[in-house]
């Protein structure tokens, strides 16, 4: 009889390999770093919180007054409010970048601070041909009932002596002034201001104006200014218990150098000379209450 062997069960197919799953390719991060060319697209790139540092291109640059809030306004205000992230905005070269006025008659705000606008670096800027009005060319504050601005750091900033004011109660380099809880942890490092002539700006800093509701500026350190001309070089009054220090600052040429009408004041290694009325002027007396004089020559 013959045996048969039994038959052999089919070797199953192996399994697919499956293919491996394809590397998702991220998306492209915003760029921390953007350069510019244009005041909108300043603007639009200061809203954008993942941006740190914005370059401005070198050259010229037209900008309408602040307050007038045109497409080329520097206005810094609520639309910036909301950044979480410090940005520094500077010139492509320090001095290389001018903001010019065009001495077009309307009020020259060259760039102002104000509604909550925060934790912000300007390095490196010219202002010129520009006629402040009763503030400033760079202000601070100035529209009570808005949040303060907080922590600006401006670097190595420029009053070209094409900024003026015939009226020689008019204009100011920078304007500090009034909003809720009062600007403060400011720094203003590098301040020049250029010989304007007998129809210049009648000071390079100034505050102005507080209320209850509405502070003045606090905490604030002005280092290496360099004032030339002007009415007043530095016209300080703002709440007693304000911080405000002036330091290693040379100012020439002034009719007065300081004038201090109130609050709480050190002035730190700064001289003046050539003042064609008084290095130091208060109401108060010759050594007011609430100034500190630190190595200082004011003549």
């Amino acid at each position: 009889m013959l045996l048969l062997a039994p038959a052999l069960a089919p070797t199953p197919a192996p399994a697919p390999t499956p293919a491996p799953a394809p590397t998702p390719t991220p998306a492209p991060a915003p760029s921390s770093t953007v350069r510019v060319t244009s005041i909108p697209a300043l603007l639009n790139a200061l809203a954008v919180n993942a941006v740190t540092e914005i370059v401005v291109a070198n050259g010229t640059y037209h900008v309408s007054g602040a307050a007038y809030k045109q497409p080329d306004s520097l206005w810094i205000g609520e639309r910036y409010a909301g950044r979480t992230n410090p940005v520094l905005v500077r010139a492509e070269t320090t001095g290389g970048v001018t903001f010019d006025n065009g001495n077009s008659g309307e009020a020259f705000g060259g760039v102002t601070f104000v509604a909550g606008s925060h934790h912000q670096t300007w390095q490196g800027f010219v202002f010129a041909n520009g006629t402040p009005m009763e503030s400033g060319v760079i202000v601070f504050g100035g529209y009570p009932g808005l949040a303060a601005p907080h922590h600006i750091t401006l670097r190595d900033i420029t009053i070209d002596h094409t900024v003026r004011n015939p009226v020689a109660t008019h204009g100011h380099g920078i304007y500090f002034e009034h909003a809720v809880g009062g600007p403060h942890d400011l720094l203003i490092d590098g301040f020049t201001v250029e010989d304007t002539g007998p129809n210049g700006i009648k000071s390079a800093i100034t505050t102005y104006h507080s209320d209850a509701a509405n502070r003045n500026a606090w905490n604030v350190l002005v280092r290496n200014m360099h004032v030339a001309g002007t009415t007043q070089a530095a016209i300080l009054m703002f709440d007693p218990t304000a911080e405000f220090v002036v330091e290693d600052s040379t100012i020439s040429g002034a009719r007065i150098a300081v004038h201090f009408a109130g609050g709480k004041l050190t002035l730190r290694r700064v001289t003046s000379t050539g003042s064609t009325y008084l290095g130091f002027y208060s109401s108060l007396g010759a050594n007011p209450p609430g100034v500190t004089f630190d190595n200082v020559s004011l003549r």
